[in-house]
């Protein structure tokens, strides 16, 4: 049976001070895919939303998503996994929302991408969530309490779709201090290595790696940012990766 790219979300599923986060969550379903399905799947990226007063989240007020290849039955099973497995394992103040998506059934991309450019910078209600998940054939389901998370699984898939949001979830080290791109490159999780202009840095240039990296989602690649610094290059720290 044919599988097709599926996007997976979840948003809102933690509380300050709980065992578990939206992303070790999301992990863990990922994982679940890959092992049972034996399918591949990408990285998993954060998505910022809009912070204000308005909106109640966490701390961050960021969704998870990553993608994978499912056929119609292998998606069925993987959504009624992902429902019954954050409902069980979120937090129980938590307002958790669930989005999956087959990218070939959207109906109208750019539209999607819109509603994930306005969750930055707007606030949104469930009904648009709702409403925008209809008319993309976006399967949407709140698991508890207000379920506020749907808001953010539709935006994240949305952005995830638009290829130039987000930073790859979890802390990544080098076992060196200095080394090469091309040798960096071999690592499975980078793409690219480039200038925040955009240029891409050469092969035999030498990248300071002694903290740890930070990888961004940019024309759907995980790329790391680096700036130059004399003869070397510095990967951009956390605070000047915030547009991302």
């Amino acid at each position: 049976m044919e599988k097709f790219k599926t996007y997976i979300c979840i948003d809102d599923t933690d509380e300050i001070g709980y065992h578990t986060s939206t992303g070790e969550i999301c992990e863990e379903i990922r994982r679940h895919i890959m092992e049972r399905y034996d399918s591949s799947a990408t990285p998993i990226t954060r998505h910022q939303l809009f912070l204000h007063e308005d909106i109640p989240y966490t701390s961050h007020n960021s969704s998870m998503c990553f993608t994978t290849s499912l056929n119609p039955k292998e998606r069925d099973d993987v959504t009624r996994f992902v429902l019954d497995h954050v409902a069980d394992v979120s937090a129980p103040t938590s307002d958790p929302g669930v989005c999956i998506a087959f990218e070939h059934e959207i109906n109208d991309l750019d539209g999607l991408i819109q509603y994930g450019f306005d969750a930055k910078v707007k606030v949104l209600t469930k009904k648009s969530a709702y409403t925008m998940a209809e008319k993309q054939n976006l399967f949407l389901r709140e698991l508890k309490n207000s379920g506020q998370g749907v808001i953010g699984a539709v935006a994240g898939i949305a952005l995830r779709a638009q290829g130039n949001d987000g930073r790859i979830k979890g802390k990544f080290r080098i076992d060196t201090p200095l080394i090469d791109a091309h040798s960096l490159l071999k690592n499975d999780l980078i793409d690219e290595i480039r200038l925040k202009n955009g240029e891409l840095i050469s092969e035999d240039s030498l990248i300071i790696t002694k903290d740890e990296l930070k990888i961004v989602y940019l024309n759907h690649k995980c790329v790391l940012l680096v700036e130059r610094k004399g003869d070397f290059y510095l990967p951009l720290g956390k605070e000047n990766l915030t547009e991302y």
